[in-house]
């Protein structure tokens, strides 16, 4: 049977943000030989979200950021890139490449119970406290075993703690994102430029006031380092970002979900059977927030009087379609 052409297209955006970001953690190992981890990371940040904003302005995609979305990115890259890119940085200082990444795989663990405890979320039935004990186990037995493989050191406990900080710095971003929705006028992939930028740009304060721009290893500097480094600053930034965005602009969001949680579509398909609440859900046309519908009753369109109303003063007074205005963005 013939694969369609958008098929092919899915498969690939799907290959290079899979690739991308999971080779990022590769790309630290060989970056981190010649300059600090803050230093490291705030760089492929900067540059990324510069690269990012460039090719958002070839496109005729970027427009003028306000003052308040400067004053967003700046607080979020606190969480989202500060912590989750700098201390997972630090680090792989002293953690294999490998442990790295299976505890940075734990952030759907974490999310579960930091949605249940600061978030109102439901809170986790039996088998997902069977799933998160098994889980830490895994991550115990984890720390353990890579104390001493051989006679050999391969990870120590200090360096698990400053990666495990990143998936938590990661899940605080995210919770806070839900808790204090933000609407601005600006895409999602704009956001997220403005994001890494500034987190970038607090990443490399942090390294000046440690003094890791006195600890630059020039001697170090070899052909698959720079490569490496320029592979984190353009694949785990510009092609990860524009993928993803792409993906969430024309695949089902089952697909796009599965690839951020690293969990298979039949999962996510058969929690939605199971929940026919979610079969008959629909999105407000201003905020984006899920309206669950009941057969039989009339659509809603919006989740609020305040929506519906935001809504309606938008299209006329600004004209033009105003679906999606108030929808918070990353």
């Amino acid at each position: 049977m013939p694969i369609s052409q958008k098929s092919l297209h899915v498969m690939l955006h799907l290959f290079l943000v899979y690739i991308s970001w999971g080779s990022t953690y590769i790309g630290y190992k060989f970056s981190l030989g010649v300059a600090g981890p803050f230093l490291v990371g705030g760089s492929r940040m900067v540059i990324g979200g510069i690269l990012l904003a460039l090719f958002l302005m070839l496109t005729g995609r970027w427009i003028r950021p306000e003052r308040k979305d400067w004053i967003h990115a700046t607080w979020m890259g606190v969480f989202m890139v500060l912590l989750a890119s700098g201390f997972l940085a630090k680090g792989q200082e002293s953690v294999a490449s490998s442990t790295a990444a299976v505890i940075t795989g734990s952030t759907p663990i974490t999310m579960l119970v930091a949605g249940w405890l600061f978030a109102n979320e439901p809170r986790p039935r039996l088998l997902q406290w069977t799933g998160l004990a098994t889980g830490t186990c895994g991550l115990v037995l984890l720390a353990y075993s890579q104390q001493n493989v051989g006679g050999v050191q391969q990870s120590s406990i200090s360096g698990m703690i400053w990666v495990f900080t990143a998936t938590l710095g990661w899940v605080a971003g995210t919770l806070l994102t839900r808790r204090f929705p933000f609407k601005t006028r600006l895409s999602s992939l704009q956001s997220c430029a403005l994001l890494i930028f500034m987190g970038g740009l607090e990443c490399l304060v942090v390294a000046f006031l440690d003094g890791e721009h006195h600890g630059i290893r020039y001697e170090n500097i070899h052909w698959p380092v720079v490569v490496a480094f320029a592979w984190m600053c353009t694949g785990g930034s510009v092609i990860a970002y524009a993928c993803y965005f792409w993906l969430l602009e024309n695949v089902p969001i089952a697909t796009a979900i599965s690839y951020e949680l690293e969990i298979s579509i039949n999962t996510i398909k058969s929690y939605i059977r199971r929940h026919p609440s979610m079969k008959n859900a629909s999105r407000c046309l201003y905020c984006g927030k899920v309206i669950s519908q009941t057969k039989g009753r009339k659509v809603k369109k919006f989740c609020s009087d305040r929506c519906r109303s935001a809504y309606w003063n938008y299209k006329y007074r600004k004209g033009g379609n105003p679906i999606g205005k108030g929808r918070p963005q990353a």
